[in-house]
């Protein structure tokens, strides 16, 4: 029986991409090498052909030429298609052009003698050994890039958007621009960028978009790969120390980029350096004061921004700071308190400090437009203030005075930085935050509350700080000069120690200019009679004294009335030393005190000459020398005061208060000036006088909840005209 023998057929296990790359392989490595050995025979044999009729090798030469050069140009077109990079493209070129001119020369001259063979042979074998090499060593970043984004295309639907361009900056940042094709938009694109993040393995808001302005179907999209925030940087100290706040711009952070995240509060710049030269470029500019929101959950790190913000105004001249903070000022801002100009840290002097606010405004819009400038120019004469709200839910949810500060104030150079966790509508009014534009927002819960902070422009581009409080200094930038196309681009604060910062506004004092005249004469009393310190609060360091630092007089200005001084502070009963008594004295004393309060108790409380009388007993007349008590009755007509008197006693009543430190009074405060004021309807004369110091700006109606009935004493009345 004949035995049956079959072969075994072996069975390739690799899938069909496998395959298909591993033929590609072969071809690129064999290829050059079989056109070197075979290219001499097919020429030769054309050469043959065409060699006896001069016309027919004319026109063979010239068809050889135009078929290369054609080839050339198609091997171009589809390089250019497959997005591959510069030199593949320079080596696809060459290779062509070679071939094309050895095919041309060959077809001409013949590849029979010794010369021209050994020529085919030597230029062969040399672009054979450059194409191996090539395919062996060359890193094909760009079909590596296409490849990826093939990829995407297919898995997430990106084939209407066609990657053009790609390139890294060395920061673990990579640009891309991208083209939207056949109807495709960039809103396609962005709503593809979550799906994007998670193919490529990386945080939802480390994809953000632009769109070019004059073409909407180019994107820039901007991938963050790596993050190079994460260990922080260190302070490096006052960006331009003793420049002008109108100079250069203030620094208080990096881009995850590496670039420097620069403040332009005052809306424009000089662009002078500390020698008073221009700088090559002008760093920031957007000509207007942006009034600026700093959001973000409680540990975010806003408390620390507006820190470096304090730090680089108080190592500038023509600013001032006035730092409001009514939950915890010592603690927030104890370090920088010798260099704020106005510490206010409780709520009823923010309150009256808000009301007082708009005088100061219009009498600086007023000295500006006496010298014809339509906003603050470094050198006015005015300083420039920044006012600085640290938890502003405070003070600004339903204060009516604060959004209309914020209309009118920065055409007086003034900025408003409005600090809080959550600026919505029940912590701060619509209108207030319509009115303040710029935005620097840290951590959030809900990376969606960022739209009550961050222009439109921002969140659309996919600013998403959705990290809470995991990462302290971390935040978006917005405004302030700051170019659009960086509003999306994370930042965070520099890192300073509380002793670092106090050092550089301890060394500011030198170059701080003091607060104009026009300013300080319209807050008046209010500013006049402030707190101030000549030292920070910082903690007690080894061999350092334990001495309290203690806050300094407000310096009095010579328009102002002299305040009255101070009583020292109450600090407790004194201290008694209880460890030589003993229980038994102790008890002994106790007995005897119970005994005098008993004895007290049971003595008859009108004891002697009434003993006798019954209810229904006539009381007999007093005797003539008995003494005789007021109860507020008719007024003598000598101690009776016509209105303009009882005016002038009700001012100056009001100014001794304003001396004393007594901020708010009720009417019954002035009961005793009523009475003595010869109308028939004194409450009414009351009425009158009250609205007439009310338009004056003198008091102010106190709206807080615990305030019913009270009014806000904002000035002293014969600081004015009202006195006269």
């Amino acid at each position: 029986m004949a035995r049956r023998f079959s072969k075994s057929k072996t069975i390739d296990t690799r899938s069909e991409d496998e395959q298909q790359q591993d033929r590609s392989r072969r071809l690129r490595y064999i290829g050059p090498w079989a056109v070197t050995a075979l290219g001499p025979v097919l020429v030769e044999g054309g050469h043959l052909v065409v060699a006896g009729n001069p016309a027919a090798l004319a026109l063979a030469t010239l068809g050889v030429a135009g078929t290369g050069t054609v080839l050339c140009r198609f091997l171009n077109h589809l390089d250019i298609k497959a997005k591959r990079d510069k030199d593949t493209v320079r080596l696809h070129q060459v290779n062509t052009i070679a071939v094309t001119a050895a095919v041309t020369l060959g077809t001409i001259t013949g590849v029979d003698t010794a010369e021209t063979a050994g020529a085919w042979a030597i230029g062969g074998v040399g672009l054979s050994l450059a194409n191996n090499l090539w395919s062996s060593f060359h890193k094909k970043g760009s079909e590596k890039t296409a490849s990826k984004w093939e990829k995407l295309e297919a898995e997430i639907g990106l084939a209407k958007h066609e990657l053009k361009d790609a390139k890294s900056n060395g920061k673990g940042t990579v640009l891309a621009t991208v083209e939207a094709k056949d109807g495709a938009t960039a809103e396609d694109l962005a709503r593809r960028i979550p799906a994007m993040a998670a193919a490529m393995k990386i945080g939802k808001g480390r994809i953000t978009h632009t769109v070019d302005d004059d073409d909407s179907s180019m994107v820039t999209m901007r991938v963050q790969v790596a993050d190079l925030l994460k260990e922080g940087f260190p302070w490096r100290g006052p960006s331009a120390f003793g420049a002008s706040i109108g100079d250069v711009p203030i620094r208080t952070g990096r881009y995850e980029d590496g670039e420097d995240l620069l403040l332009n509060l005052t809306g424009q710049l000089r662009c002078l350096n500390l020698t008073g030269q221009p700088l090559d470029e002008e760093p920031l500019s957007n000509g207007n004061v942006e009034h600026a929101i700093a959001m973000g959950v409680n540990g975010a790190g806003k408390t620390q921004g507006n820190q470096l913000i304090i730090t680089e105004v108080c190592t500038r001249t023509e600013a001032s700071v006035i730092a409001i903070d009514c939950s915890k000022f010592q603690q927030d801002f104890g370090h920088l308190r010798h260099g704020i100009e106005w510490p206010i840290d409780k709520k009823d002097a923010a309150r009256r400090f808000f009301k007082l606010l708009p005088n100061a405004i219009e009498k600086r819009t007023d000295f500006l437009a006496a010298k014809g400038m339509s906003k603050w120019e470094p050198g006015c004469g005015l300083n420039f203030l920044v006012i600085i709200g640290e938890e502003a839910a405070d003070f600004a949810a339903d204060n009516e005075h604060y959004q209309k500060i914020l209309r009118t104030a920065r055409a007086a150079g003034i900025w408003i930085l409005t600090s809080i966790q959550r600026a919505t509508h029940n912590n701060m009014d619509t209108d207030s935050r319509a009115n303040s534009p710029a935005g620097l927002c840290f951590g959030l819960r809900d990376g969606a509350d960022a739209q009550y902070c961050l222009p439109d422009e921002a969140t659309d581009a996919g600013a998403w700080p959705q990290w809470g409080n995991r990462k302290p200094g971390y935040h978006y930038a917005a405004g302030l000069g700051i170019p659009e196309d960086r509003w999306h681009i994370t930042a965070r604060t520099e890192l300073a120690s509380k002793r670092d910062q106090a050092d550089a506004i301890t060394a500011g004092a030198a170059i701080r200019t003091p607060l104009d005249t026009v300013t300080a004469e319209a807050f008046g009393d209010l500013y006049t009679n402030r707190t101030t310190y000549d030292a920070p609060l910082l903690p007690q360091e080894e061999g350092e004294e334990n001495t309290p630092q203690q806050a300094a007089p407000a310096p009095v200005t010579a328009s102002a009335s002299p305040a009255a001084p101070a009583a020292p502070a109450y600090s407790g009963p004194p201290d008694e030393e209880m460890d030589d008594v003993d229980e038994e004295t102790m008890a002994r004393e106790v007995e005897e005190l119970n005994e005098m309060l008993q004895n007290v108790l049971d003595e008859d409380p009108e004891p002697g000459e009434y003993d006798h009388l019954r209810i229904e007993d006539d009381i007999e007349p007093p005797a003539e020398d008995a003494p005789v008590i007021s109860l507020g009755g008719d007024i003598d007509d000598a101690d009776k005061l016509t209105s303009e008197q009882g005016r002038q006693e009700l001012y100056e009543r009001l100014d001794n208060w304003v001396r004393e430190g007594k901020n708010s009074f009720a009417p019954r405060d002035v009961t005793d000036i009523l009475m003595r004021v010869g109308l028939s309807d004194t409450k009414r004369w009351f009425y009158r006088e009250r609205d007439r110091l009310i338009e004056a700006g003198v008091i102010s109606v106190d709206e807080s909840d615990e305030g019913f009935g009270l009014y806000d004493i904002l000035r002293s009345p014969l600081s004015g005209n009202n006195g006269e």
